[in-house]
């Protein structure tokens, strides 16, 4: 098989004149900072949540370390996460003193296993002060029973929401469940600000702190203190806040993207199906779940499972990647990560574990076409079909 000319990326981000529009704009109005553009894009994304509040940020990472804070997580407390996400979603744990307590997964959703979060619960007890679960590709957790755990046994729960700005469950969009919900806007997200997070939440208090904390501690930021609207500069910290901020340059590139959103979304689930479509006779792969009965739309990302015992994962990327093909992973369990697996190397997760050489990430984004996928799926034949990626090769 040739290899094509252009590398294909796991995802470039979408970009049109739209956007550029939007920023140039920015650029023009000489103000650059946190200001009008992120209060414009909070107010589209709360109202798109049907929330009463959006707080941007600048990455999904600090809107969770926010959201954990302003909860009182600390010193001695412990976290329930799964282990199949990204680092992130532990280390804001560790970075506030806390203690992940890691919870396994499903193997066809790759969602955290909500009974095993109830024997946690019992196990630890009022040690537990909260719940992070994840969306993994976008695809909702089961929320229902997760609320009803965090009502039970009074616990917040912070949805880990980085891949799911499109979700929806029981067709309430995802940002309305739980205390808190975090969202990413890195480059290769379904919605993009280069980078970028957002906490949503019906909570006034829990809101005005993540402001807060989020801007230097500050009850002011710097469009209310220094803008020809409002030009009141005296302020002091009230708390010992971080700089964790959106910027407007940013926010000019997510409104644009909040006006494409629907253009956006079905481009996304037109390419997953296709992908459903031209790899249903691969029988040595196990296709991701797209939606559930209550929860839409898994479609951030297109993990496949390697089910073929005798597929060594880590070479059918490298021959993938020989093909001009990038591959990725969402995600190798955060608890086998070395700083995880030396602090914690009593944590044994069988179907984590299970997955952790078998889940391969395969091109997916609005960029691409139907052929750039139909491509992907001749090279999986190829190196399948002439056993490139075989751990066993007989050699004449």
């Amino acid at each position: 098989m040739k290899a094509r000319k252009e590398f294909l990326s796991i995802a470039i981000p979408d970009i049109t004149d739209e956007e550029k529009k939007q920023v140039i704009e920015c650029l023009d109005s000489g103000w650059i900072s946190v200001g009008p553009k992120v209060r414009e894009f909070e107010s589209l994304f709360a109202e798109y949540h049907g929330v009463k509040h959006a707080v941007a940020t600048s990455s999904c990472t600090t809107s969770l370390f926010i959201a954990a804070k302003v909860l009182g997580i600390g010193e001695g407390d412990y976290v329930i996460v799964p282990t199949i996400t990204w680092q992130s979603t532990a280390n804001i744990v560790e970075q506030l003193g806390a203690t992940p307590i890691f919870c396994d997964v499903h193997r066809d959703t790759l969602n955290i296993k909500t009974d095993e979060i109830e024997q946690l619960m019992s196990m630890y007890g009022n040690k537990i002060k909260a719940i992070i679960p994840v969306h993994h590709s976008g695809l909702p957790a089961d929320i229902d029973i997760i609320d009803n755990i965090s009502k039970e046994y009074d616990v917040p729960v912070i949805y880990d929401a980085a891949h799911a700005v499109f979700s929806s469950y029981d067709n309430k969009m995802i940002g309305q469940f739980g205390t808190m919900s975090c969202f990413s806007f890195y480059a290769t997200k379904n919605l993009t600000t280069g980078d970028g997070g957002i906490i949503t939440t019906d909570s006034d208090e829990l809101a005005e702190h993540c402001r807060i904390w989020s801007y230097h501690g500050l009850p002011k930021d710097s469009w209310r203190r220094y803008s020809s609207e409002n030009a009141s500069p005296h302020v002091q910290c009230i708390v010992p806040g971080y700089k964790f901020n959106l910027t407007d340059l940013q926010a000019a590139l997510g409104i644009a993207q909040m006006s494409r959103r629907n253009e956006l979304l079905e481009k996304r689930n037109e390419l997953f199906r296709y992908y459903n479509t031209i790899l249903a006779d691969l029988d040595w792969l196990e296709l991701p779940v797209h939606e559930t009965d209550r929860g839409k739309w898994g479609n951030h990302v297109y993990v496949v499972k390697i089910v073929d015992d005798e597929i060594d994962r880590d070479k059918l990327m490298t021959e993938l990647r020989k093909l001009n093909i990038g591959t990725n992973l969402h995600f190798y369990p955060v608890h086998k990560n070395v700083f995880y697996e030396q602090k914690y190397p009593d944590v044994k997760l069988e179907t984590a574990e299970w997955l952790m050489d078998r889940i391969l990430t395969i091109p997916l984004c609005t960029k691409y076409s139907k052929d750039d996928l139909d491509y992907v799926s001749e090279a999986l034949r190829f190196v399948y079909d002439e056993r490139l990626a075989h751990k066993n090769v007989m050699i004449n």
